[in-house]
């Protein structure tokens, strides 16, 4: 996985790799809870991210390994 990749989500979209592999913290919804609350240093999860520019529309977004396979 690097630069210039050309990918596909796992909804059948296809992007290509602008940016990365690269260190990330992922929130969701119960982690701003946990912010809020003064539990920050406890919220979330670190994980490998990379910037894909898809296709179809030309924007770009944060996606996890684990969210699309590498073509070739």
């Amino acid at each position: 996985m690097k630069v210039g990749d050309l990918i596909r989500t796992t909804l059948g979209r296809f992007g290509t790799i602008v940016r990365g592999p690269y260190t990330y913290r992922f929130m969701e919804s119960q982690d701003y809870e946990m912010v809020d609350a003064g539990l920050g240093h406890m919220a979330g999860v670190y994980g490998t991210a990379v910037d894909v520019t898809f296709t179809d529309n030309g924007r770009t977004s944060r996606l996890r390994p684990k969210d699309f396979k590498v073509t070739k």
